[in-house]
């Protein structure tokens, strides 16, 4: 989507918290550096079938589960109350206060562990979120997925 051509006021800056190199080392101290487990992917891509790394599929933790799924039932209704598809696609561009909103629910942290201030979702309940968001507006979906940290461990 392009932006609209008429100027719109910009939002107030924020001090950071954080410096940029504090946030930077955050990340790269959450990155993981030993790969402990095989890979399906690399494994199949060298001719050896290891279903026993993919099946049976692992059962998530109890808090995992918990955490999940009151994050998706707040995010469900949310997108039912306060995302306007129609309007997104319409004005080509997504209302602050959704953003904001969004942010509120901690959607902007799905990934981040808990540790360092996010939800600290597991792959399967961010897929989930995005599913759901991207079913009530795909520019919201693409701005979540977006805004995943790719450098932090995925569960």
């Amino acid at each position: 989507m392009s932006a609209p051509s008429a100027q719109r006021p910009s939002a107030p800056q924020h001090t950071p918290k954080v410096s940029e190199r504090e946030a930077r080392q955050v990340a790269e101290d959450a990155r993981e550096r030993d790969w402990r487990k095989p890979s399906f992917a690399k494994e199949l891509f060298l001719g050896r079938f290891r279903l026993d790394l993919i099946h049976p599929h692992p059962l998530p933790a109890g808090e995992d589960v918990r955490r999940g799924e009151e994050f998706l039932s707040r995010l469900r209704e949310f997108c039912q109350t306060r995302i306007d598809g129609a309007q997104i696609e319409r004005e080509a561009r997504i209302p602050d206060e959704v953003v904001n909103g969004l942010k509120e629910l901690g959607a902007l942290g799905m990934k981040i562990d808990v540790k360092y201030g996010g939800l600290g979702l597991t792959q399967v309940y961010y897929n989930r979120a995005l599913a759901l968001v991207g079913s009530a507006s795909p520019a919201i979906g693409a701005l979540l997925s977006a805004t995943s940290p790719s450098v932090c461990p995925s569960r």
